[in-house]
C-alpha cells in the first residue's frame, strides 16, 4: 500500500515537472515590461531567434506606488472587473495577485461614468496599484495577450525604445463627453462623432475631388480614393476595401507592419491619412492656418483642401427679415 502511494506521488510530481516545463517553454507573441518610473507599458514580438527583443508598441499607463517590481505570468481576464474603492475597471487582465492591467476606473459598470479627473492623471504615479490605461490601449492587451503572458515590472532610470503618444486631455467642464473615455470604440461613445467632407486635390488634372471621414480632429480617407491621392506622388497606397470590422488593421509591405486606424461609414471604410503616408513613406503636414492637409513626397507636394459646400440663396422673405432684424 505505501509503495502505491509513494508511485502516485512520484507520477504527480512528474506530471507537475513535466506541465511546468511545458507551460515555460510556450511561446506567446508578445513580452510586455512596465516601467513603474515613467508610467510607460513596451509591448515586444519576436526576433528571427524567437527572443522579445522588436518593440512594437507603447502605451501611458498610471501605476501605483504599490505596484510590486518582478516578473510575472497574466493569470485570467475580465470584460468589466470590480476594483478597490468601489469602482469598475474595462477590459482588465490580472497580472498578480490583486494586480491589473484594465482602464481609467469608472464610477459604475457604465461606460459613460468614467472617473475624468482620473484619466487626465494618465502617465502619472496615480492609480491604487493597478495600472492603468486608455480603453483602447486596455482593449489591446486584452484582446492581443493571451493568459500566460510573461510581464516585467520594474523601477529605474531606464531609457525605452519607444516613447507613447501622448494621451488627450478631458475639459471637465463637458459635460457631454467627459464621462466617456475618447479612446473607446462603442458606437454609443459622443467622442466618435465625426462627418463625410468632400476635399479637392491639388494638383490634379482631372480637378479631382475626395470624399473624407472627419472625427475628432483626424482625418481618413477611403482605400480607393487613397491610392488615387497617393498616386500624384507615384507611391502606390495599397489599402483593403469593404467593411472593417476593427477601428485598427495590420498593413504589411516590404518595410514591415504598420498599425492603421480606421473607421467604417455606410459600409465604406475609411483609413487615417497620417497612418497611410507612414506606409508610404511619405509625410504628412496639417496646416492650421489654411485648414490644409499637404502630404510630401520628395519634392512632390499633394494638398487637400476642405471643399466650401455653397450656401443656399436667401428667399426675398429671408433677406427682407434680416435687414429689419438686423
Amino acid at each position: 500500500m505505501k509503495k502505491m502511494i509513494l508511485r502516485g506521488l512520484l507520477l504527480c510530481l512528474l506530471l507537475c515537472a513535466f506541465g511546468t516545463t511545458a507551460f515555460a517553454a510556450e511561446k506567446h507573441p508578445y513580452y510586455v515590461t512596465v516601467n513603474l518610473t515613467d508610467n510607460i507599458v513596451t509591448v515586444y514580438e519576436q526576433d528571427e531567434n524567437g527572443d522579445y527583443t522588436v518593440p512594437k508598441k507603447a502605451f501611458l499607463c498610471s501605476v501605483g506606488e504599490s505596484t510590486p517590481e518582478g516578473t510575472f505570468q497574466t493569470m485570467v481576464k475580465y470584460d468589466w472587473r470590480y476594483l478597490f474603492g468601489d469602482v469598475w475597471g474595462q477590459y482588465a487582465t490580472r497580472i498578480t495577485g490583486h494586480y491589473l492591467f484594465h482602464s481609467v476606473p469608472y464610477f459604475e459598470k457604465d461606460k459613460s461614468t468614467l472617473e475624468y479627473e482620473e484619466y487626465n492623471k494618465l502617465g502619472t504615479t496615480a492609480s491604487m496599484g493597478c495600472i492603468r490605461l486608455t480603453v483602447k490601449d486596455a482593449k489591446w492587451l486584452y484582446d492581443n495577450c493571451p493568459v500566460g503572458t510573461t510581464v516585467k515590472m520594474y523601477r529605474g532610470d531606464v531609457e525605452e525604445p519607444l516613447q507613447p503618444a501622448p494621451v488627450q486631455k478631458l475639459n471637465v467642464n463637458d459635460v457631454e463627453r467627459r464621462g466617456w473615455d475618447p479612446t473607446d470604440p462603442d458606437p454609443a461613445n459622443p467622442w466618435r462623432k465625426g462627418e463625410l467632407r468632400e476635399m479637392q486635390v491639388e494638383p490634379s488634372l482631372l480637378n479631382k475631388k475626395v470624399e473624407t471621414y472627419y472625427e475628432n480632429g483626424t482625418y481618413y480617407i477611403s482605400a480607393e480614393d487613397a491610392a488615387e491621392v497617393f498616386l500624384h506622388a507615384d507611391v502606390k497606397a495599397k489599402l483593403p476595401d469593404g467593411l472593417m470590422e476593427k477601428d485598427e488593421i495590420t498593413i504589411t509591405n516590404e518595410n514591415g507592419s504598420y498599425f492603421v486606424n480606421c473607421r467604417t461609414v455606410n459600409g465604406i471604410s475609411y483609413f487615417k491619412i497620417r497612418d497611410v503616408a507612414a506606409i508610404m513613406g511619405t509625410e504628412m503636414v496639417w496646416n492650421k492656418e489654411t485648414k490644409e492637409i499637404s502630404i510630401l513626397d520628395g519634392e512632390k507636394t499633394i494638398t487637400l483642401t476642405r471643399v466650401q459646400q455653397d450656401k443656399k440663396e436667401e428667399s426675398f422673405a429671408e433677406k427682407i427679415t434680416a435687414i429689419f432684424q438686423g
